[in-house]
């Protein structure tokens, strides 16, 4: 039988593992707030100015990618990381710039009537109707996550080549 002391040492400890865990575990991994103007890209080194592309990746790690667009995020994460490395990927909701959100959930319209850092000219919103607004006011094409993904990827191989004539 264990006396109380020893007893309240080990109640003790469990309490403390059961804080350090949940501390460890219970950490939010969603995004990071951006410093606009200091923060750079980790694709293009460029300085993220714009609150209305920027981009995340948070990796199952914890470890933050900050992006000044959706072009520069798709192309790092298909040179640098796995899909199952990744915990969460953002993006700026154009119609609340600044306000990160996720990126596998958001509506995009592909428009040349707004120009985003890297001239993918993409943008991201949080809600169907909102693309659709955005879309009636100004053309465009609405896309999904896997389209606009390859739509990024197809653009940076085609400025690759066009760079090697």
């Amino acid at each position: 039988m264990l006396n109380i002391n020893r007893r309240g040492n080990i109640m003790n400890f469990l309490l403390l593992i059961s804080v350090i865990g949940l501390l460890f575990f219970g950490c939010s991994r969603g995004p990071e707030p951006i410093d606009y103007g200091k923060d750079a890209c980790a694709a293009c080194k460029m300085t993220i100015m714009d609150n209305k592309y920027a981009a995340e990746i948070v990796t199952k790690k914890g470890k933050v990618y900050k992006f000044d667009a959706i072009e520069c995020l798709f192309n790092f994460k298909a040179k640098n990381l796995k899909e199952e490395d990744i915990f969460s990927e953002w993006v700026c909701d154009f119609s609340d710039p600044g306000k990160l959100i996720n990126l596998r959930k958001a509506y995009f319209l592909h428009t040349e009537a707004f120009q985003s850092p890297m001239g993918l000219d993409v943008l991201a919103v949080a809600t169907k109707d909102k693309v659709k607004e955005i879309q009636t006011k100004y053309g465009g094409h609405i896309m999904n996550y896997n389209e606009v993904r390859d739509f990024a990827i197809q653009r940076k191989m085609m400025n690759e080549m066009e760079m090697k004539h």
